[in-house]
């Protein structure tokens, strides 16, 4: 019974059995040895010798073949074909296998028993119908057999539980989403937090690329190379979508997988959602940079801008003009109005104005009535002047709000980079100085 034995080990190994369910398919595989063994425990004739003579070498017995039987040819026939059976599915399971590991497992495999095969047919089948010198030595040559099963259990982890259940384990433990990929990105194993991240099914991500489910649906090259060449990759952004569409913000970890077995044998990944964390971000740097009325930059911003502004005159000497802004006559309808009419009298010039300047300026609300235009790229004052010009027109006109007709002007002031100053603090207050001075004059 050991091919039977021995075939239902190798199918065993190449996971044939694993989506085989009942007793039915024993019954192919155990049949016809167990009519044999029958036949042999129960009648006096043998299966292979039809007589035990001593070898004319005087090292043992040998025997001559029962050809005449078809049990003989029967016995013969079920060794070639189970053990072709087994050697065939083997040899497959590792040319399909992704793991180096399996397919090496499969070839040492494959070789030795192949290599066993032979041994047993030339000196257990063709020497005693050749010559009756030599005894069947199959029996001796079995003990490699032996030797070479353990050589394949320590080297290549055969039947190791511990490899082949582990990492399911700790895989579906990690409560963080994680993905494993082979080398080509493509999606082999995913745990249940990444499905409900993404709110896919297996089905619907197992085999593809990881990058399918990226926003920009590829891969950054430059990264993948760094990845592969350092074995790791640590806290990188990047945007996925999940089934419904939604946008997910992803913080992510890569490392590369290897074994001394396998080498590289793939990609792990831990996956963070930070969508909350930078809505809350950017809501928190919306508020340290911008006004809360008006939706302008504030006070913070702006210098931030103006001294990037000083920066690149240093560097490319490239002038540019900041515009001091008072409105005129708005005291008065904040203390005829009040606050509330004021303030959106304060939303509706902020518009007005914002939508005159061009799409590199920056025009903020300093505080109050006050607001300043910083002019990038001044080639010629003639530009600046019209822009100036446009802006005035803009609040000739009254301004009606909650029934309340409501009138402003502007007083404006301007300072030039170089010629007025080359720090945020002189061009501010030269340009405060010539508005206060129209201010007067005009008023």
């Amino acid at each position: 019974m050991f091919c039977p034995l021995a075939t239902h080990f190798f199918l065993v190994l190449s996971e044939k059995t694993k989506n085989i369910h009942g007793i039915h398919w024993y019954i192919p595989l155990y049949g016809l040895p167990t009519i044999l063994l029958l036949k042999t425990l129960l009648t006096n004739e043998s299966l292979v010798a039809k007589v035990f003579v001593q070898s004319t070498s005087g090292l043992g017995w040998t025997y001559e073949l029962n050809t005449g039987s078809v049990w003989f040819w029967l016995y013969w026939l079920m060794l070639v074909v189970y053990i072709g059976v087994a050697l065939f599915f083997t040899l497959r399971w590792g040319k399909n296998s992704q793991r180096p590991r399996f397919i090496k497992q499969a070839k040492s495999i494959s070789i030795l028993a192949g290599v066993m095969m032979l041994i047993g047919i030339g000196t257990d089948f063709i020497l005693p119908l050749i010559t009756p010198f030599i005894p069947p030595l199959f029996h001796f040559f079995s003990i490699f057999w032996g030797f070479g099963g353990i050589y394949m259990i320590r080297r290549y982890k055969l039947m190791d539980v511990n490899i082949a259940v582990t990492p399911d384990i700790i895989l579906e433990t990690v409560m963080d989403p994680i993905v494993l990929l082979d080398n080509k990105g493509i999606i082999r194993k995913c745990n249940q937090a990444t499905f409900d991240l993404l709110k896919y099914d297996a089905s619907e991500m197992l085999g593809r690329r990881f990058s399918d489910f990226f926003k920009a649906q590829k891969y950054n090259l430059q990264r993948t190379d760094f990845l592969f060449k350092n074995k790791f990759l640590r806290n990188i952004e990047f945007d996925m979508v999940d089934s419904t569409g939604k946008v997910i913000s992803i913080i992510a970890s890569f490392s590369v997988a290897e074994t001394e077995l396998d080498g590289i044998v793939g990609v792990v990944g831990n996956l963070h959602d930070i969508t909350g964390y930078k809505a809350m971000s950017k809501e928190l740097e919306k508020m340290a940079n911008y006004d809360k009325l008006t939706n302008l930059p504030n006070r913070r911003m702006f210098y931030n801008k103006l001294e990037k502004a000083i920066e690149k005159y240093h560097k490319h000497d490239q002038q540019f003009a900041l515009v001091f802004i008072d409105l005129d006559g708005f005291k008065v309808i904040n203390d005829t109005f009040g606050h509330d009419i004021g303030d959106q009298m304060l939303m509706k010039v902020s518009s007005l104005l914002a939508g005159v300047v061009r799409r590199q300026d920056v025009i903020a609300r300093l505080g109050g009535d006050e607001f300043v235009l910083l002019f990038s790229r001044l080639q010629n004052k003639t530009e600046l002047d019209g822009i100036m010009q446009r802006m005035q027109e803009k609040l000739v006109k009254p301004i009606v709000i909650n029934n309340k007709i409501c009138r402003v002007g502007m007083s404006f002031g301007i300072s030039i980079c170089p010629e007025d100053g080359m720090t945020p603090d002189e061009l501010l207050k030269t340009a405060d100085l010539r508005m206060y001075r129209e201010k007067k004059y005009s008023g």
